[in-house]
């Protein structure tokens, strides 16, 4: 179950955070890692509310894991949002 939620190694978090440099104009990526943990059924309810609200397609979430809690399972999806630089 570990391995499923491991960090991928090529995703590295330097180069999606934004610089420290506030004449970069270019937009950058900020990441939101969303967890969902619940029963099997309240969890897929809200990756449909989700999806239905066009936030989430259902494929970005993980697959649905048992926390080791009987009934209970976990599944997490990482958005990236994106803004452009504020000029002054």
């Amino acid at each position: 179950m570990d391995s499923e939620f491991r960090p991928n190694p090529e995703n590295n978090p330097e180069d999606i955070t934004p610089s420290n440099n506030p004449q970069e104009s270019s937009p950058k990526k900020y990441p939101v890692k969303h967890i969902l943990k619940g029963s099997r059924k309240a969890i897929i309810n809200t990756m449909h509310a989700l999806y239905a609200l066009r936030y989430a397609e259902i494929s970005e979430w993980s697959p649905l894991q048992p926390t080791g809690i009987p009934g209970e399972f976990i599944t997490m999806m990482t958005k990236y949002i994106i803004r452009a630089a504020c000029s002054k």
